[in-house]
């Protein structure tokens, strides 16, 4: 029993050796500027020399040459190449991230348009209380004409709207002809005098 306890202590202690010793030669194998074969082959030696002394080097010894063949194999570099392409896998992610663009554009653009017509409605809202302030029997007239009926009331701010549109053509006719008038007489004078 001493002497399985004695060379599982002797297996352990060879196995901790071991770790050491491959971790220093994969260090040693990421960086490029060392010769891995040189350091490697040291290495390898003294842990041949290690297990050598123990009992059950015969055991390890296979294992430790098997290791250093696959060593030598080991490239310094290992080339990496990334190919990147869509696949049926990846239609989904593509129509999900397009919807959301279109929902997020449809947002924003609601959201420009609720904030100008927002800007729009506070501006009407104080030019209303304005003249409420300045004439207050216009804005009675107005508050109530709007809450009898709303639909009558639009549609008589229609008529004095289109009222006001034809008033204001008809005067800019009137000043036209009173125009074309003056100058008929202008010319009219030019010609008794000759």
């Amino acid at each position: 029993m001493k002497k399985i306890e004695e060379q599982l202590e002797g297996i352990e202690e060879i196995l901790s050796v071991l770790i050491k010793k491959t971790s220093a030669i994969e260090g040693l194998i990421q960086r490029s500027d060392q010769v891995p074969d040189a350091t490697n082959n040291d290495m390898i030696a003294e842990i041949k020399s290690h297990v050598l002394k123990l009992p059950t080097a015969n055991v390890l010894l296979g294992t430790l040459t098997a290791i250093q063949k696959n060593i030598q194999f080991i490239p310094r570099e290992t080339k990496v190449e990334n190919y990147h392409h869509f696949d049926l896998k990846s239609k989904g992610f593509i129509i999900s991230a397009a919807i959301l663009l279109i929902v997020s554009t449809l947002c924003i653009g609601m959201a420009v348009s609720s904030f100008r017509e927002n800007s729009r409605l506070q501006a009407s809202d104080l030019k209303y209380r304005m003249i409420r302030q300045v004439y207050p029997g216009i804005g009675a007239w107005a508050d109530s004409t709007y809450f009898r009926d709303p639909q009558s009331a639009e549609s008589e701010t229609q008529k004095l709207e289109a009222r006001e549109l034809v008033l204001k053509d008809a005067e800019k006719l009137l000043k036209q002809k009173q125009q074309e008038t003056e100058n008929a007489q202008n010319i009219l004078k030019k010609l008794r005098k000759e």
